[in-house]
Parts: C-alpha cells; structure tokens; sequence
C-alpha cells in the first residue's frame, strides 16, 4: 500500500504558512518531510493571500478542516484579531506565527521564541547573561521577550525607529528584566556594551542582500563570545564570517527557521518532530552547507 502522503486523495488535508508575499518560503519543503515521515494525509502549501483576504482565507480554512497554518510577514500582528483564542507564547510576543484549527476554534501560538532559545542550547547558557539584541521588530521582539523570560541579566536593545523602540524596552521591563536599555545604532555606548556582551543577535534585515551595510562596524564586533545572524542564505552574510573570524561561537538564522518549524509541528500533530530529516531538506532546498 503507497503511503498516504504519496498521493492527494480524498482523506488529504490541508496546512501551510499564510503570507504575502510567498513565494520565498521554504516552510513546504521540511514541513511536508516531516509529515510524509509520519506516513499522514497532509499537504502543506504556500497561502499566499493580500492584506483584504486576510480574514476570508481563515475562515475558509477553518471550513475546510485545515490541520493549521504558519504565519509570517505582514501578518503575524494583523491575524491575532481574527483568532477565536490566544495561547500564553503569543499573547507574551503580542504575535501569532502559528495557528492550530482545534475543536471548532482558531488557536494563536508562537513559535518564534521556541525555536531562537533552541538554537542556542548547547552553544550559549542565558541565566544571568548579557545580551545585546540588533533589530527590534518582528523577529527581535520574539527574541527580545524570550530573552526576558531567559532571565538574562542585561539586555540592550538596538534600533533606528525610537517608538518602536521604546515600546519595546518598556515591554521588557514590565517582564521583569529592570536592565533593558534602548540605544540607537552607531553610538559610543554600543561599542562599550558591545565588548561586555555574552551574545549578539542580528535581528534586522542587513544582509538579505548583496552589498547591505554591516549593522556593527567589522571593529566592533566581540571576540570569543556567542554571536547569531537570524539572516541566512545560500552564503553567509557578512556579518556571520565576520564573526566567525573573532572567534565567535557562530549560530546560522536557519537553525530558528528549523526549529520554529518543527514545534509548530508538534502542535499540530501532537508527534514528535523528525527535526534531522526536517533540517536536512531545508538546507538542500535552500543549497546551505552546514
């Protein structure tokens, strides 16, 4: 008898990541591996869909018996109005990456947090630590809160937009963290914080393209500590041979993609997710080399 995933029938049902646009998404490829490990009747496509079907395409996957959805850009803070219930992870971020469709009912999750804390267990403890964090919006905020509820001793948020900003330290305060400190990128403070650091997280989006500016000067860099680019692509970014040539202990952006991905799995499916067969597709698809 073929597998179930082997082919589309009339028991398939229907996942995806919901965004727009699409297109870039490498979600399919480790998500239907990870299915298709399981031997289950599940397809997980692309749904991509402009900002005023937002609320159409939920519902009509609700109708639909869709198993969930993943959510990424614009979306992660626009969808939480259209969901029936929030669990603690989205309602801490204030965002939604993952919708689990349960007893009638739309079921926010976010994953996000999960999957960065994940990537750095083995590399970098966080208990009472430093961390300076470059990025404040969507994927920065998910690790500047996981950062918080890590109970790092320090944290310095770095960002061009003041409100965001803003917003964001007093967020991480009302978490806890008493040390949470905003600064603007290129000060004199930052290089000082900079070199005091336990771990360094680029969360902007320099380096998705060729010939993006460094978000550090190269000279600024740290020198033996834990650095991680959530940018990542067919080649490094620069900033991530920058830092390995310090000596950093180097954690790659696709790790959190991986890992974000395979909890979503588990909430979805209630299995445990085959995460090396999972992250053996995503880096083929993608044409990393680890």
């Amino acid at each position: 008898m073929a597998p179930k995933h082997a082919f589309i029938t009339g028991e398939t049902k229907l996942a995806g990541v919901i965004g727009w646009p699409i297109t870039h998404t490498l979600s399919p490829v480790m998500q239907n591996i990870a299915f298709m490990y399981y031997n289950l009747a599940v397809t997980y496509v692309p749904l991509g869909v402009p900002p005023q079907g937002l609320k159409m395409l939920l519902m009509s996957l609700q109708q639909l018996g869709a198993v969930g959805v993943n959510v990424t850009i614009p979306y992660k803070e626009k969808v939480m109005s259209f969901l029936d219930q929030l669990a603690p992870s989205a309602k801490a971020i204030q965002a939604v990456n993952t919708i689990v469709f349960q007893s009638g009912k739309m079921v926010g999750h976010n994953t996000d947090g999960f999957g960065f804390l994940a990537s750095l267990k083995g590399v970098q403890t966080l208990h009472q630590k430093q961390a300076v964090l470059l990025g404040g919006g969507g994927a920065g905020r998910a690790v500047a809160i996981s950062l918080a509820q890590a109970n790092v001793r320090k944290i310095t948020i770095v960002d061009i937009d003041e409100k965001r900003l803003r917003k964001l330290v007093r967020e991480v305060k009302a978490l806890g963290c008493s040390h949470v400190a905003g600064m603007r990128p290129g000060t004199e403070a930052l290089k000082q914080c900079l070199q005091q650091t336990d771990l360094l997280v680029n969360a902007t989006p320099l380096g998705l393209k060729a010939g993006d500016p460094l978000p550090i000067p190269q000279d600024w860099m740290p020198k033996r500590k834990c650095v991680m680019d959530l940018v990542y692509g067919r080649r490094p970014t620069s900033f991530f041979t920058g830092a390995a040539r310090k000596q950093n202990r180097v954690v790659p952006g696709w790790k959190m993609l991986l890992l974000q991905g395979a909890e979503s799995f588990r909430l979805w499916t209630g299995k445990k997710p085959p995460v090396a067969k999972m992250e053996a597709a995503l880096l083929l698809a993608a044409g990393i080399k680890k």
